[in-house]
């Protein structure tokens, strides 16, 4: 075994002190630099961590500090490299790790169903089936046509609409091709009423037969 201490190259901005007894690693000399290497970056997020700071260390390099012009192959051992009581350098990216909020619980989300399928194909007519059986939930619409009339536009309004809590119609375009602004918009603008109060439970897209 083999005792290293690690010395961050002082471009390097610290966001928190790496106390000085966890300096030191105590490594076999057959384990592989870049196994060095992920041992440090390990560390150093965990240290940051638990200073409520965290970041992520990311070494491009790493090298005895006795030969600062040499880099350490990462895929070549401790031992060609190092020797008891040696320090290796490194230097690398620190970066502020982004705090994501906590994952949704299945019952709060709102399940989205995509009905897709070729001309006549009964996209339509299973939609609203589906409005029909499924009065006591609010269902929000998407209906995405191509071309300039919706051919779908008769039973939109005979049928759909008098069922559907909301209805967003996207004409000429295909929302498979590409990722088209109107649909982003046309979620958020749901999302919206969602947040202002509407009690919506479910949201359908149904795409151009020609998706």
């Amino acid at each position: 075994m083999l005792k290293l201490r690690v010395w961050f190259h002082p471009t390097m901005t610290l966001p928190v002190p790496i106390p000085e007894k966890l300096q030191t690693f105590s490594v076999p000399k057959d384990m592989k630099i870049d196994e060095l290497m992920e041992a440090t970056e390990d560390l150093f997020d965990h240290i940051t961590e638990l200073a409520n700071d965290p970041h992520q260390l990311q070494i491009t390099v790493l090298w005895n500090t006795k030969d600062h012009k040499k880099a350490a192959d990462p895929n070549e051992s401790v031992g060609m490299h190092f020797e008891n009581g040696d320090q290796f350098g490194v230097y690398g990216d620190i970066m502020p790790v982004q705090a994501f909020p906590a994952p949704k619980a299945e019952v709060d989300k709102i399940p989205v169903t995509i009905l897709t399928g070729f001309l006549g194909s009964g996209k339509t007519t299973l939609l609203n089936y589906i409005l029909q059986e499924q009065k006591e939930k609010k269902i929000a619409i998407i209906e995405n046509e191509f071309g300039e009339i919706s051919i779908d536009d008769a039973l939109l309004k005979q049928n759909k609409l008098s069922m559907a809590e909301k209805i967003v119609v996207m004409d000429n375009g295909c929302i498979c091709c590409t990722i088209r602004g109107d649909l982003v918009n046309g979620l958020k603008q749901i999302l919206l009423d969602i947040q202002t109060g509407d009690n919506i439970n479910q949201v359908m897209i149904e795409t151009t037969g020609m998706a």
